[in-house]
């Protein structure tokens, strides 16, 4: 095949994948922008569909084109790039779970059927290290009948087991949105929920049985999981969006720079080396944690409010230990201890300088 005859098939292909990705339709002008080709050649492409598939393809309404149901897309060509990114995000929704999900492993044999190597390899790789992941059928079908519904708008029966229960209590909702998070390690459903007559977030290992109801729902023109979602600093949330600000040491300002946690952020360097990061965010407790692991490194320079979670936060913990401590002091236990019986780690520890966690960035 030529070379004008491999670009012609790519950007047919890539037609049919943008008509599919808008039911509503497309007009032609905004194909021609998506495909970088004369408004010309997509109305060719447009009318020589039928043909090409010997089929009914396409539909034409008020200057928007569309796919008719039950057209079946011929199988998908990958770039480079986009393989890439199905890779990497199927990779983070792997790294959030421990249970074996069949899905994950058919996605990646998929893939892996589509492209060379060295990423075939590295995908070969991944799916020896899945088969050592311990099976949970029950949790995978929740996961199926909970996405069958939300794709469908049906209303979901289930059999929820909040934290703090002594047992699992049966709610209907509807599910609006299903969001992984890899720093919970969890799956968590935005569903608005009949008992509470509110949005509610549902943690998907805690559906302990999931039902697909006759009933259908619309999900509100106005709320966009992406905006909902923008507010936290992860999933589990509550609480109206506060601006606050955080002072980043000198040792780890860098960090401050190189990394962008919510795009609400704006980072400004201190003449002292240090940097300020501000971001518009619920207070929540999980904020908290990420301020806490960083130690003194970091500092909360407001709001008041989330200076006392904080502050609250760390004297839990130090009196969680505080008996211990009196018991034998750490530096009397370092020093009592032979360096046979410390581990590296103990060692690392034991020499760093007083109030620093520099070990914890190193290059």
């Amino acid at each position: 095949m030529s070379r004008d005859g491999r670009d012609k098939t790519t950007r047919v292909l890539y037609l049919l994948h943008l008509l599919n990705c808008n039911p509503h339709g497309v007009t032609v002008p905004r194909l021609s922008e998506l495909l970088g080709v004369h408004k010309r050649t997509v109305y060719r492409h447009l009318h020589s569909l039928d043909d090409e598939f010997h089929a009914s393809v396409v539909w034409q309404d008020k200057g928007k084109w569309g796919l008719n149901p039950g057209f079946v897309l011929p199988p998908v060509m990958f770039t480079q790039e986009q393989a890439m990114t199905v890779y990497m995000a199927a990779r983070l929704l792997l790294a959030q779970s421990s249970v074996y999900n069949e899905h994950i492993e058919s996605t990646f044999r998929t893939l892996s059927s589509v492209v060379s190597p060295p990423l075939r390899d590295e995908i070969d790789k991944t799916l020896k290290w899945m088969k050592r992941h311990k099976p949970d059928s029950g949790a995978v079908k929740i996961l199926n009948i909970v996405s069958h519904c939300w794709n469908n708008r049906q209303q979901v029966r289930i059999k929820y087991w909040t934290l703090n229960a002594r047992q699992p209590q049966v709610r209907t909702i509807e599910p609006y949105f299903i969001q992984p998070s890899a720093l919970e390690h969890a799956v968590y459903v935005i569903a608005h929920c009949h008992l509470r007559n509110e949005l509610r977030f549902f943690r998907l290992d805690r559906i302990q049985e999931a039902r697909a109801m006759d009933e259908t729902y619309e999900i509100p023109e106005e709320f966009d999981a992406n905006e909902y979602l923008n507010r936290y600093w992860s999933v589990m949330a509550a609480g109206e969006p506060r601006e606050i600000k955080l002072r980043f040491r000198r040792e780890v300002a860098r960090i401050a720079w190189e990394t962008v946690w919510h795009d609400s952020q704006v980072t400004q360097q201190e003449t002292d080396g240090s940097a300020i990061v501000t971001m518009k965010l619920a207070l929540t407790r999980d904020l908290v944690s990420f301020i806490l692991g960083w130690g003194d490194m970091v500092e909360v320079l407001s709001p008041r409010g989330l200076q006392r979670k904080v502050a609250e936060a760390a004297r839990k913990v130090f009196y969680y230990y505080e008996d211990r401590e009196t018991e034998l002091e750490p530096d009397l236990l370092f020093a009592m201890a032979p360096d046979s019986l410390l581990s590296s780690d103990d060692m690392a520890f034991e020499r760093e300088p007083e109030g620093s966690q520099l070990s914890l960035f190193t290059d």
